[in-house]
């Protein structure tokens, strides 16, 4: 009567969330290629590489909205 089993739908929420995890690493990724390049202080890239992988979806969305600047 009842099916307690693996639906359509729960495997396509299983998918959705796979994407997702997929997306944050190649976001993670490419922001972490992009701080290397920036002409930061060490101090002030080591904190940006804090924020990317300590704060995980978070950290990338603020990276990429920020966009630090070149320090004088």
């Amino acid at each position: 009567m009842f099916h307690y089993g693996f639906g359509f739908a729960h495997i396509l929420m299983q998918v959705f969330i796979f994407l997702l995890l997929i997306g944050w690493v190649v976001a993670s990724i490419v922001a972490l290629f992009a701080l290397r390049n920036v002409k930061l202080s060490s101090i002030s890239k080591a904190l940006w590489v804090l924020i990317i992988l300590g704060i995980p979806v978070l950290g990338v969305i603020a990276y990429f909205i920020i966009r630090p600047t070149e320090e004088e």
